[in-house]
């Protein structure tokens, strides 16, 4: 399962783009997307985001387009 994890709070917002196996709990999804943010900017920084965040949004990729597939462009037929 692919999803875009939003991590929402008062002056900002974060996206990321996780892969996981599929879970009927979203905070596999959410405790995923956080460890792809720790591999990328750091523990530190993570433990100190966290605090900010409001709310949590994961929005899950249905059909993820492919490289050199027309038909999500519009122009099939052309």
């Amino acid at each position: 399962m692919i999803a875009d994890v939003l991590f929402i709070a008062d002056h900002f917002v974060m996206v990321t783009t996780v892969e996981t196996d599929y879970s009927p709990d979203q905070r596999d999804v959410e405790r995923e997307a956080w460890n792809r943010l720790s591999a990328e900017y750091g523990i530190d920084w993570v433990a100190m985001t966290q605090r900010y965040i409001n709310n949590v949004s994961i929005e899950i990729m249905q059909d993820i387009p492919t490289v050199g597939d027309i038909t999500d462009t519009g122009t099939e037929g052309e």
